[in-house]
C-alpha cells in the first residue's frame, strides 16, 4: 500500500514523540489524521492544532479509515486495534511506519548505540541545518526545531535496538555511538547484541563507530570509519561531560566526510544547547539548582553523576530505576555506580510495559544498596521515596536537586516549578 496517498490514518498511542511526528507529517501530506492516547500531552495538543483529530475514548468514527499505526505501548488486545483487524484495515507498528516512511528521503543517516544516540542525532541534525541542508529528524528525544518532511533530502533517525527493531531500517548512513548491555530481556547474550549491531552496521554505504572500547569488534568490519578525539581552539560547545566530547567527535566525523565544511561543523556545534533532559536545567528551589536526566543505564547514571558532582558538591540525586528487568539483570552495576553518589533517593520504579515479576523493583534496589554500603563508600545519605512530599522531607539545604531517570521522575522538577511560582 503507498500510505501517503491515502485519505485518512488512525495513530494509536500518538502522544509519543516518534507517534507525533508522524502526524505530523501526514497531516502535511494533507491526510485525516484520527489520533488516540490514554494520556493527552503537549505533543497531542500540537497535533490537533495543525488539524488531527483527538480522543482518549474509544470513538466509533475513528475506524473508518485507510490503514493505522500503533506504537509499542499499544496492546494487542487494544479495542482499537482489534476492530480495526477486523475490519482487514492494514495496521502497522512504529517501526515499520519508519520502515516505509525512511524510503521517501534520499540520505538516511541512522544512528544507535547504547549510550548518546540522541544527543548524537541531535548533533547531526543541527549540523545539517547549519549546513542549508533540507533535512528532517526522527529522535526519541524533544529537538529543538525538529521536523519531519517528506519533501527533504535527509532524514536523520536514532535507531534503537529494542526488539532489534533498527534492523528494519536500511540507511544510507550507519553510525553507532558505542555498545553495553541493554535490552537484554531482548537478546540471549552479548553476542547476539553484538551481532545485531554487526548486522546494523553493514547496512550503511558509510559507516561511523564511536571513539570507545566497546566498539572493537565493530572495526573489523570493512569501510569502518571510527571518530577520533578534536583538538580544535575554535570548538567551544555548551555540552558538559566526557561522554558529550564523544558525541561531539561523532557527529563531527560523520558530517565532515559527508562534504560539510568544518568552519560549519564549529559554528553548530558551538550553538548545540542540548536535547530534553539531558543535564536540563528546570528551576531553582529553596536555593538549590534542580536538573533533570534522562540516565537511566548504570553506565549513563556514573557519567552523569560524575560530572554532576564535580560542579555541584553539596547536592542530592532523585534516582527513579526504568523498568523491573532492567533492574534485576542490572542490579550489581547499580549498586557499584550509586555507592558514588553521597546524598541519593531512590524513587518508586517506572515500569513501563513491564509487571512485578519481569524483575526487581525499586525498594528492592534500595535494600540491596543499603545493605551494601561500606564506611568507604561515598553512599552517606539514602533514602527511598514514592512521591515529591517525600523528597522534599529529606531535602537539606543543598545546592543542587537533579532527577534522574527515563520514566515520568522528571515531572516532580516541573511541580516544583510550578510550586515556586505560586510562591
Amino acid at each position: 500500500m503507498e500510505f501517503l496517498n491515502c485519505k485518512s490514518a488512525l495513530l494509536l498511542g500518538v502522544g509519543g514523540i516518534s507517534m507525533h511526528q508522524f502526524a505530523l507529517a501526514l497531516i502535511g501530506r494533507g491526510i485525516r489524521v484520527y489520533g488516540y492516547d490514554i494520556k493527552p500531552n503537549k505533543y497531542t495538543q500540537l497535533c490537533v492544532t495543525k488539524g488531527m483529530i483527538f480522543s482518549k475514548k474509544f470513538e466509533k468514527s475513528f475506524l473508518n479509515v485507510d490503514f493505522c499505526i500503533y506504537s509499542g505501548a499499544i496492546k494487542p488486545n487494544n479495542r482499537y486495534l482489534c476492530a480495526l483487524k477486523k475490519q482487514n484495515v492494514l495496521c502497522i507498528d512504529r517501526a515499520q511506519a519508519l520502515q516505509y516512511f525512511a524510503t521517501k528521503f534520499k540520505t538516511v543517516i541512522a544512528v544507535a548505540g547504547t549510550h548518546g544516540k540522541s544527543t548524537t542525532a541531535s548533533l547531526i541534525y543541527q549540523i545539517l541545518q547549519v549546513a542549508g541542508k533540507k533535512v528532517s529528524c526522527h529522535i526519541g528525544a524533544d529537538v529543538k526545531n525538529a521536523r519531519f518532511n517528506f519533501g527533504d533530502d535527509f532524514l536523520v533517525v536514532e535507531a534503537c535496538e529494542y526488539n532489534k527493531s533498527f534492523l528494519s531500517l536500511n540507511p544510507h548512513v550507519c553510525v553507532v555511538t558505542n555498545v553495553e548491555a541493554e535490552h537484554m530481556d531482548c537478546y540471549k547474550n552479548m553476542f547476539s547484541l553484538r551481532a545485531a549491531f554487526s548486522t546494523f552496521l553493514k547496512r550503511g554505504k558509510m559507516r561511523f563507530v564511536g571513539d570507545d572500547k566497546s566498539n572493537q569488534f565493530l572495526l573489523k568490519i570493512n569501510g569502518v570509519i571510527q571518530a577520533k578525539p578534536l583538538n580544535l581552539t575554535n570548538l567551544k560547545p555548551k555540552l558538559l561531560g566526557d561522554y558529550n566530547k564523544k558525541n561531539i567527535c561523532l557527529a563531527f566525523c560523520v558530517c565532515q566526510n559527508l562534504g560539510i565544511s568544518p568552519i560549519v561543523i564549529v559554528k553548530a556545534i558551538n550553538s548545540f544547547v542540548g536535547v530534553n533532559r539531558r543535564y536540563q536545567f528546570i528551576t531553582d528551589y529553596a536555593g538549590a539548582n534542580v536538573y533533570i536526566d534522562y540516565a537511566h543505564h548504570p553506565t549513563e547514571i556514573g557519567a552523569f553523576a560524575s560530572t554532576f558532582l564535580s560542579e555541584h558538591q553539596n547536592s542530592l540525586i532523585v534516582f527513579q530505576p526504568h523498568t523491573y528487568s532492567r533492574t534485576k539483570t542490572f542490579l550489581n552495576d547499580f549498586v557499584r555506580v550509586l555507592k558514588n553518589v553521597p546524598n541519593l533517593i531512590i524513587y518508586k520504579e517506572y515500569p513501563a510495559r513491564e509487571k512485578k515479576d519481569a524483575g526487581l523493583s525499586a525498594y528492592q534496589l534500595f535494600c540491596q544498596l543499603k545493605s551494601s554500603i561500606q564506611p568507604t563508600d561515598m553512599l552517606k545519605n539514602l533514602h527511598y521515596c514514592t512521591n515529591l512530599k517525600s523528597v522534599l522531607k529529606h531535602f537539606n539545604n543543598y545546592d543542587a536537586l537533579a532527577f534522574v531517570g527515563a520514566g515520568d521522575v522528571d515531572k516532580l522538577a516541573y511541580k516544583l516549578k510550578s510550586i515556586k511560582s505560586k510562591l
